[in-house]
């Protein structure tokens, strides 16, 4: 049977991290630790709900047709779609996100250019080359798996590099915007990595390769603010996370009395 387990030495191996990459769940000891980009979920996106409004007029938009007359089960299917627009763009986006960051990585770890064949992709992650080239960036990890013991959540640094002279843990996104989350993220990583290693960093990056062919990086250096943002983030959902497993203990101590 394949496992989709994997395991990870840090703290020059005193610790052992592992990660199911099907379910994305990290666990130390056996225990569950939250992950970053679940922790910093919690945190509102009211932009989302537009975009996803935005998705649902636009199916209809292409769709209905004017002076064309529908019956109800014709219509209710319609709707039924159009309800769903959301996810199939969703879906989308997101298998070229995972084509362009497979790339990047692969780029990264070995300096070799993947030949992707979809036009979207192809461009993301030609520009992100180019990028990397034009600024001379040396990129010193990648996917690296980090671990707090001290806050108790892990995660995976996309890179760790350095560029004219400073050092930068950074990220890429293959998303619409660069919003103000990404840097709490990256902040994480950047307490956990210097928890176990000490390194050196003096910033922040996000790319951002967009799939009109357009770049966008962006630097940041305000940690010390960012790093308590994300700590109050994980606070608050080990917290709901808390509540969410005493109300399930409770609904099933109610089912249990109730013979269900």
């Amino acid at each position: 049977m394949k496992t989709t387990k994997e395991t990870y030495r840090l703290y020059k191996n005193k610790v052992i991290l592992e990660f199911d990459s099907e379910k994305h769940v990290y666990t130390v000891g056996g225990k569950k630790v939250e992950g970053v980009t679940g922790v910093t979920g919690i945190i509102a996106k009211p932009a989302l709900i537009y975009w996803a409004v935005n998705q649902t007029i636009g199916f209809l938009q292409k769709t209905l047709k004017a002076g064309v007359g529908y019956d109800e089960i014709e219509l209710g299917q319609l709707l039924e779609q159009a309800k769903f627009a959301h996810r199939k763009r969703t879906t989308e986006a997101a298998d070229i996100g995972t084509l362009v960051h497979k790339a990047i990585e692969d780029y990264i770890k070995t300096g070799k250019i993947t030949p992707l064949v979809h036009p979207k992709a192809k461009e993301c992650f030609a520009q992100f080359v180019k990028w990397a080239k034009d600024n001379k960036v040396e990129f010193l990890e990648s996917e690296r798996k980090v671990y707090s013991k001290k806050f108790q959540y892990a995660g995976t640094m996309d890179f760790y590099c350095k560029m004219k002279g400073k050092y930068f843990v950074g990220d890429t996104k293959t998303s619409s915007g660069i919003y103000d989350e990404m840097w709490f993220q990256v902040s994480a990583y950047q307490q956990a990595y210097q928890e176990e290693t000490g390194a050196k960093v003096d910033g922040h990056l996000i790319v951002r390769v967009g799939k009109d062919g357009s770049i966008e990086v962006q630097e940041n250096y305000d940690y010390d603010k960012n790093i308590v943002a994300f700590n109050g983030a994980l606070l608050l959902y080990k917290r709901v996370q808390e509540l969410n497993d005493i109300k399930a203990r409770e609904r099933a101590k109610g089912d249990e009395k109730n013979g269900n």
